[in-house]
C-alpha cells in the first residue's frame, strides 16, 4: 500500500499526479482550484483557511493507525503546535497530517507521529508500510523508519 500527503496546493495544478500509482491520497488543506479533481479522485481532504468546501477535520485508519487529519488553521500552527498535540492526544490518534504553514514537519510528540508535507508541489510525502519519503522539490529529502 502506498499513500501521498500534500497540502496547500493553493493554485498549483495537480492534476499531472498518477493517482492510480497511489492506494490512498490524502490533501491537507487549501486546494485551490483542485476541488474537482480531488473528488474525482477519491481523495480524502480536508477544508484549508482558504477553500470554501470540506470537513474541518478528518479521523482515518490506515496501516492499523489512527490519523488525525487537519488544515492547522484552527490549531493556530503558524503561532506554536500545543493545540495541535493537545486535540492529538484527546483524540487518541497514533498520527497527525497537517499543513498552512507550507514548511515540511516530521517529529514524535508523546509518541504520535506528527507530519507536515509542506506546500505542494514542493513538498509532498510517500507513505508505505515500511518507510516514510519527505520529498522537496521532487527528490526525497528524508527517509524515515519503520512506523
Amino acid at each position: 500500500m502506498k499513500i501521498l500527503v500534500l497540502s496547500d496546493s493553493h493554485h498549483s495544478s495537480i492534476d499531472n499526479l498518477d493517482f492510480y500509482e497511489y492506494d490512498a491520497v490524502i490533501h491537507c488543506g487549501d486546494y485551490g482550484n483542485s476541488l474537482s479533481t480531488l473528488t474525482k479522485n477519491n481523495v480524502f481532504f480536508v477544508k484549508g483557511n482558504c477553500d470554501a468546501y470540506g470537513e474541518d477535520a478528518l479521523f482515518l485508519r490506515i496501516f492499523g493507525k489512527k490519523i488525525f487529519v487537519t488544515h492547522g488553521h484552527m490549531e493556530n500552527v503558524k503561532y506554536g503546535l500545543d493545540r495541535l498535540i493537545y486535540k492529538s492526544l484527546e483524540n487518541k490518534v497514533q498520527i497527525t497530517l497537517f499543513g498552512h504553514t507550507h514548511q515540511q514537519v516530521c517529529f514524535v510528540e508523546e509518541d504520535i507521529l506528527f507530519l507536515n508535507p509542506g506546500s505542494y508541489p514542493n513538498g509532498y510525502i510517500e507513505i508505505t508500510e515500511d518507510e516514510i519519503k519527505l520529498f522537496c522539490n521532487r527528490e526525497v529529502k528524508s527517509v524515515l523508519y519503520r512506523w
